[in-house]
């Protein structure tokens, strides 16, 4: 009775350990999961990230193309302006000058 006593203990412990040894399987295949599947959601958020940075990059450089092509054609229309008030004043300049000369030179 107590060798069968003892041989049931022993059994036990045998059950116990394998239960043990089992758990540990369990709970390292379920951290090696956890662990995949977070890296798996960190790579996608990561990517979905870069692709929103990126969209926005490239709408931000639209945007600074439009100014700058707004400025720049602003720019071309003030130099046409002042490039063609120079030129009509360029007669009255020319008259000016003679004038000064002829005035400083004596001759009336």
């Amino acid at each position: 009775m107590a060798y069968e006593a003892l041989r049931q203990l022993q059994e036990a412990e045998a059950r116990a350990d394998e239960i043990v040894r089992e758990a540990e399987a369990r709970s390292r295949s379920i951290i090696q999961d956890a662990r995949s599947t977070a890296r798996m959601v960190i790579d996608s958020a990561v990517a979905e990230a870069a692709a929103e940075a990126g969209a926005s990059a490239r709408a931000q450089e639209a945007e600074a193309r439009a100014a700058a092509a707004e400025i720049a054609a602003r720019a071309a229309a003030q130099c046409r302006d002042l490039e063609n008030g120079a030129r009509a004043r360029m007669v009255e300049a020319v008259d000016l000058v003679v004038e000064r000369i002829v005035t400083a030179s004596g001759n009336r």
